[in-house]
């Protein structure tokens, strides 16, 4: 794919400011799992059925559900690792928003008041795990960040990865009746708890009252679907879609289906600014119940005295044992890696592009970039400076590009990072983005000796290392194979040797060449070349 130079209209144009939105991908999350797995519609489908029939229960001593929670914390960059702090403001958030003690109760419309609920449902911290990756910087949806820390007792207790999620998404939770070793809610750490790294306008710990909804078997308050479609609650008004309410809360807002009550931006399972969220209803607080008495009954005799220990051995793929209580057998052989029966083993990540060459093409007005693929990637972003501008930028969905528009014997920078499943993008590729787009020109030194040659070999030299961009100290290039290529006048092949080095020599043996004038080219691997004349006496 060719990539057009890019022109910095925006600087002429003026800038575009763009509104935060709340955006979550629990229903997204869902429809992947049931394209993977076609029995998850099933098992929803006997959710429902079991919730249509449910008469709300009230298990434990006096009425109330107390949820364990794990908050597992996995980052890369100091500001990743959130502090006690900020997951207890969380914690407390969850607490207030589902027994209804939230201050802002009181902003609820007298049209929606009589079916504010206190869903009788709480919920208490029973550890905290904090992980450092390698180099992943953002997980994406796919659940790749529960490989980084593993579930926990996911039967009993609620687990909770805080993350950089990446791509403007603020969480996504797993519904009832999924697979218990990606079970819980992920939420990115910008938007969890109320102090910290919390940020406005989502800075009120409602993202994660959201996604503990979708975890407790909630949709969103349109039901995912124009007026057509419900969210399976009688006492939440229909809606044609999301409220995004841009720090307005004022009532009545919308009302996107013309009829009966306006639509309930209230809600904590709409999309409004933390500030406007402020109730669960009556029916909602059932649907969570009957979602814990169908499909997570194991929350119903959880421990908050630490009678449920949560286990996060870094070996546990090594005892053979079920640990975490999923069902799975853990690793007999301590290879997570090949184990059929492991649990959370590793899927890889989405890895920067290796193996960066490139060549030159219409006399150094074009170059011809590539790398190696990326396990998993569907795409590509490629990104060429000059001088530090961006000039050229595009996503290819091949391991090549072709720039064009160059200017001959400049020097120029590029770089390249894969595009993986669920919203995952790669680092830019190895640190090596910096690297000059050497082999524009042809004026590498290339040495022949003796030259003129009267004898039956020479002893051919070069340096292929590319010449460095200002400011840069440290190129890395492909150039570990090199081929010498001997021919006459005409540019017929004479001869052609494999060498192994960037800076090196080899003796060209004469013995059976005429005499006459040959031209001797050495051409590295990332297209970096240099010729000089010979004369044979």
């Amino acid at each position: 794919m060719r990539l057009g130079l890019l022109f910095l209209l925006a600087l002429l144009l003026g800038t575009t400011t763009i509104d935060a939105q709340r955006t979550c991908h629990s229903m997204e999350h869902l429809e992947q799992e049931m394209r993977n797995n076609p029995d998850r519609g099933v098992q929803l489908q006997k959710i429902e059925a079991f919730t249509r029939d449910f008469e709300r229960v009230k298990e434990l001593n006096g009425g109330v559900l107390t949820i364990p929670v794990i908050v597992h914390v996995v980052w890369n960059t100091n500001a990743q690792n959130i502090s006690d702090a900020q997951i207890n403001s969380q914690i407390t958030v969850l607490n207030d928003d589902f027994r209804r003690l939230n201050a802002d109760r009181n902003n609820t419309p007298s049209d929606f008041s009589g079916v504010a609920a206190d869903t009788e449902i709480e919920f208490c911290l029973t550890d905290i795990i904090r992980v450092k990756t390698r180099n992943k910087r953002g997980f994406g949806t796919n659940d790749r960040v529960k490989d980084e820390s593993l579930v926990v007792n996911p039967a009993s207790t609620l687990n909770i990865w805080v993350c950089n999620i990446g791509g403007g998404i603020l969480g996504y939770a797993q519904f009832p009746g999924g697979s218990p070793s990606t079970d819980g809610v992920v939420c990115d750490y910008r938007y969890f708890g109320t102090n910290g790294t919390a940020t406005a306008p989502f800075n009120l710990g409602r993202t994660g009252t959201h996604e503990v909804g979708h975890y407790l078997n909630l949709r969103h308050i349109w039901g995912d679907g124009g007026c057509g479609v419900d969210d399976f609650v009688s006492d939440t008004p229909l809606a044609g879609g999301p409220n995004y309410t841009g720090g307005s809360c004022s009532y009545p807002g919308p009302n996107s289906c013309s009829g009966g009550l306006p639509d309930m931006f209230q809600n904590y399972m709409d999309y409004s600014d933390d500030a406007c969220m402020n109730l669960f209803t009556i029916g909602q607080a059932d649907r969570m119940w009957a979602a814990v008495n169908a499909a997570r009954p194991g929350l119903l005799t959880g421990s908050c005295d630490g009678s449920n220990p949560p286990s996060n051995d870094p070996e546990i793929c090594d005892n053979g044992i079920d640990d975490d209580g999923d069902g799975q057998i853990d690793c007999a052989d301590g290879d997570c890696a090949t184990a059929a029966n492991c649990d959370n083993p590793p899927t890889g990540g989405c890895d920067a592009p290796t193996g960066l060459s490139h060549s030159r093409a219409k006399g150094g007005r074009e170059a011809n970039l590539s790398w190696n693929a990326v396990s998993g990637a569907s795409s590509y972003d490629v990104e060429v400076y000059s001088g530090g501008t961006l000039i050229a930028s595009g996503t290819v969905t091949g391991t090549a590009a072709t720039v064009g528009g160059l200017t001959k014997n400049s020097p120029y920078t590029w770089r390249v990072r894969a595009n993986c499943g669920g919203g995952e993008v790669s680092p830019w590729a190895d640190g090596s983005f910096n690297a000059r787009l050497a082999g524009f020109d042809n004026d590498r030194v290339i040495n022949a000796y003796p030259n003129p040659a009267g004898g039956s070999e020479v002893v051919v030299s070069w340096d292929l290392s590319p010449e460095l961009a200002p400011g840069i100290s440290e190129v890395k290039t492909n150039q570990a194979a090199v081929t010498l290529y001997l021919t006459n006048i005409s540019g017929q092949l004479i001869r052609e040797i494999k060498g192994n080095s960037t800076t090196d020599q080899m003796t060209l043996q004469l013995s059976d060449i005429k005499a006459g004038v040959y031209l001797i080219r050495v051409i590295g691997q990332d297209g970096v070349s240099g010729t000089t004349k010979l004369v044979k006496l």
